[in-house]
């Protein structure tokens, strides 16, 4: 029996006592537990781990060495960039449908983006059969107190009225000596949305809306009166959608895309995300319409009742 400060473990091997508990670490160790896994990265980390002395440098050497470079990769491959896609929409209707077409951009600013949506269609020789307008007050942001307009979140823009001014003049006649495919409409959105204009998208169908207009009450602006004619199909890019207060559907236009598949602007339409386009962002949308409405010129393709798939083999080869 042992002595006083000296307590013996009495529980039979096998059952609580130190010997089980060691033979079940080694177990795990070996490979047979939960807690290892077998992956290369993480046997390549454990090895690292035995090598350098102390906590703080394996911390350092983590985070500078495996972090950061995994982030800057990840970013590098998959980080969304918001002019890949207009190339894509612009390659998609101009093969399947015949035009004219238009694109439309709301909060045009100093005329950045303006600019590449304009060169996008020369580049792809599409400058005859599209038209980009562009839709500003060029005064900067108005002032609002709509609480959804708000920015609460930590590392969200402040956004003060008078930002974001742009020069309706410069930019004219920079845009005039590049290119003829252009439009450009001083004033708020309520004001230069007019039924002529809207009639005319009926027939120059908008395929790209690009909405930059940073408030929710803006973009329900635009979209009240251009939803009826919008085509299914349409693609919607909404420029601040998951960086404003974390995409929350309480403000900003992640709260209009919201709104709108939920039937408050009518049951029968819906915007779906568009993954292929939107990557790893929740920024770009195909319109929807149940019913009747406004429906692209489908270019005459194969005749459909030909394509028919014969047996070739059983494996997963073509």
């Amino acid at each position: 029996m042992g002595g006083i400060g000296a307590p013996t473990d009495t529980r039979p091997e096998g059952h609580g006592s130190d010997v089980a508990r060691s033979a079940r670490m080694r177990e795990n160790i070996q490979g047979r537990g939960y807690y290892v896994k077998s992956a290369p990265l993480l046997r390549l980390l454990r090895g690292v781990g035995r090598l350098l002395p102390g906590d703080r440098l394996k911390t350092f050497f983590y985070l500078n060495l495996i972090k950061a470079p995994r982030r800057m990769l990840r970013r590098a491959l998959f980080e969304f960039y918001r002019y890949d896609h207009v190339y894509d929409v612009l390659e998609e209707f101009g093969a399947s449908c015949a035009g004219p077409f238009s694109i439309l951009e709301f909060g045009t600013s100093a005329g950045y983006s303006f600019v590449k949506l304009l060169y996008a269609t020369q580049y792809l020789g599409m400058d005859e059969v599209v038209t980009v307008h562009g839709f500003d007050s060029f005064e900067g942001l108005p002032a609002t107190v709509d609480p959804r307009d708000s920015v609460f979140s930590p590392d969200g823009d402040r956004w003060i009225p008078g930002e974001y001014r742009g020069d309706f003049q410069s930019l004219h006649d920079h845009c005039s000596r590049r290119f003829r495919n252009f439009r450009l409409h001083r004033g708020y959105f309520e004001a230069t949305l007019t039924p002529a204009l809207l009639e005319s998208l009926l027939q120059d169908q908008p395929i790209l809306v690009w909405i930059d207009a940073d408030y929710y009450t803006s973009a329900r602006e635009v979209m009240e009166r251009l939803l009826p004619v919008l085509a299914s199909g349409c693609v919607l890019y909404f420029d601040e959608l998951n960086t404003t207060n974390f995409g929350s559907h309480l403000t900003g236009e992640a709260r209009l895309v919201h709104e709108i598949n939920h039937g408050v602007f009518g049951a029968d339409m819906e915007l779906v995300l568009d993954s292929e386009l939107s990557l790893n962002s929740k920024r770009v949308y195909r319109f929807v319409r149940l019913g009747a409405g406004p429906q692209y010129r489908i270019r005459a393709g194969e005749d459909r009742q030909d394509l028919v798939r014969f047996p070739t083999n059983g494996s997963p080869l073509p």
